[in-house]
């Protein structure tokens, strides 16, 4: 990092492409200059994000099906799945209050990366066993907490599906060529399936094939925050067959990856009306010197700044309510980074005459949504969704 031997990660490259980063000029940026009015730029920032994201598949039947329903204290729980393309299925998890109201306020509660693939949504929704490693992991991202039930228990409809790459969606290892295991140093043949060992080496292997995955999708002709925007927004078509779901109060929120989907999906489409966005607000040039090292490939999006900084696309919310949670202690990200993104973001919505729909706050942790985030998130929520 810089502060620990002024070095960047890439060295020598670092200057030359800095040299070019700092040619561009994003052409789409709110403030690059005087539009006509916020929706001129937002019609037409859209379309660009949707161009480079690159993502149109085949339209499919959302054939929304329930596989398993189970009763909680308070609560009812919904296993369904349902189409967000041709031959493309999701599983997702449903929580539903039972209190006798007609129609509820929903969010789309999104999973981190966290280097876990072996699960997805059982990330933030509570399991009836969970594996001492998911425990671990949850005590760590979430203070020991499925927020997902938190949510509920608030009176919220929560809708968690798996993402592309995890959970239900995980690499099935045995499709894979057979000598892509060994060149990638895992042995799977002696572990049992589920166990603490067979996940440990699964999160490891899944994190190195990231690197073979993401060439074959840009080859495909697609990119992999398409793939994981689309389905987000396919969410939001299945919560408006739902008669419990009130359609003007529908939300979404999320740590790590989580925040980079949550984040598009209130930029990308108006039917989200309130988003919380945890652990994941940069601007894309403070990354440059040496933070992408413990990066996904899941978010990479070609071209996007020669024509967006991330809070200009963060800013396509606007004046929708946005909260951005920043943890201080952030090894992802760049402090003065995300500095930067939280001022360039209040300045549109200042300038729209709506700061207060913005809010963002630093937390004194590391890479987290710890409970203290998630109770100012939950309100943050309340506020808008309840005051």
């Amino acid at each position: 990092m810089r502060d620990i031997n002024g070095k960047s990660d890439i060295g020598n490259f670092y200057g030359f492409l800095k040299e070019y980063s700092d040619g561009n000029k994003p052409e789409l940026s709110y403030f690059s200059r005087n539009w006509a009015d916020m929706s001129q730029w937002k019609v037409l920032a859209r379309a660009k994000l949707f161009e480079l994201l690159n993502y149109f598949p085949e339209k499919a039947p959302l054939d929304a099906k329930v596989l398993e329903v189970k009763h909680k204290d308070g609560y009812r729980q919904e296993e369904i799945e349902f189409s967000t393309a041709k031959n493309v299925r999701v599983k997702g998890t449903v929580l539903i209050p039972e209190n006798q109201e007609k129609c509820y306020p929903a969010i789309i509660g999104i999973h981190d990366h966290g280097g876990f693939y072996f699960y997805g949504r059982e990330k933030i929704v509570e399991q009836e066993y969970e594996s001492p490693l998911l425990r671990e992991f949850k005590q760590k991202a979430y203070g020991g907490r499925s927020w997902a039930n938190e949510l509920v228990k608030r009176g919220y409809i929560v809708l968690c599906i798996d993402g592309f790459y995890f959970g239900s969606r995980k690499l099935n290892i045995s499709e894979v060529s057979d000598d892509i295991p060994e060149r990638f140093g895992a042995n799977f043949e002696s572990l049992d399936y589920g166990s603490d060992e067979y996940i440990r080496e699964f999160n490891n292997f899944s994190a190195k094939f990231e690197n073979l995955l993401v060439k074959h999708i840009f080859i495909s002709g697609t990119t992999w925050p398409g793939i994981l925007f689309h389905d987000d927004r396919i969410c939001i078509n299945y919560l408006y067959t739902r008669e419990d779901v009130d359609k003007n109060r529908i939300g979404c929120c999320g740590l790590s990856i989580g925040g980079f989907r949550a984040a598009h999906l209130a930029a990308l489409d108006d039917r989200i009306k309130c988003s919380v966005v945890t652990g994941w607000m940069p601007t894309y040039s403070s990354l440059l010197f040496n933070r992408l090292r413990n990066h996904t490939f899941m978010i990479y999006i070609p071209g996007i700044t020669n024509y967006m900084e991330l809070p200009d696309v963060m800013s396509l919310t606007a004046p929708n309510p946005l909260f951005i949670q920043q943890c201080s202690r952030d090894s992802l990200f760049p402090l003065e980074g995300m500095q930067k993104s939280c001022e360039a973001i209040q300045n549109v919505y200042n300038k729209m005459g709506r700061s207060e729909k913005f809010k963002f706050k630093f937390y004194d942790n590391g890479h987290e949504f710890s409970i203290e985030m998630q109770e100012d998130a939950f309100s943050w929520f309340d506020r808008w969704f309840k005051g």
